[in-house]
């Protein structure tokens, strides 16, 4: 009965061991920020160029989400382009961000970015301001092995203090 014993033990000790004894490589080459900062960076550069309307739509995710300061969410890539159809309600003034920070997941597929955005724009009774805020985006890589946001939130903040 005890050798039994000791039989079993060494053999679940055999199988639980080399697994145990496994080392994840916590950062793999596939999970460098690098190219998910380039792609926010390449998504602001288009958003000044061709307009928010055509990069927020052609930089999403089909199944992309997209939410703002006192509006409903968008869900999917049909209802975002319904969104960016309509007229903005404070003109043509270029969005501007700056991503501080990403990360992407060990598997590489999937990725984070944060920092903060500015807003020129006109108060209700002409006044030249400008609207500060945060944003974080959610990324997926796709097939072809570029970014699509999937998920972009922004919130409205003060001027932040380390904002050129």
């Amino acid at each position: 009965m005890i050798v039994r014993i000791l039989l079993g033990l060494i053999a679940s000790s055999l199988v639980v061991l080399p697994t145990a004894c496994h080392r994840i490589d916590p950062s793999p080459a596939h999970a460098d920020p690098t190219s998910l900062l380039e792609t926010d960076r390449s998504f602001c550069q288009r958003s000044l160029a061709a307009g928010m309307k055509v990069a927020f739509v052609e930089y999403a995710d089909t199944g992309v989400i997209k939410m703002d300061d006192g509006q409903l969410a968008s869900r999917g890539i049909d209802s975002l382009r319904t969104r960016w159809a309509a007229p903005r309600p404070d003109g043509p003034s270029p969005l501007y961000w700056e991503p501080q920070h990403a990360e992407v997941s060990s598997s590489g597929d999937m990725g984070y970015t944060f920092g903060y955005w500015r807003y020129p724009a006109q108060t209700e009774d002409g006044r030249d301001t400008i609207y500060y805020g945060n944003y974080v985006s959610i990324w997926k890589r796709q097939s072809d092995n570029t970014w699509k946001y999937v998920l972009d939130t922004r919130t409205n903040t003060p001027r932040p203090e380390d904002w050129h």
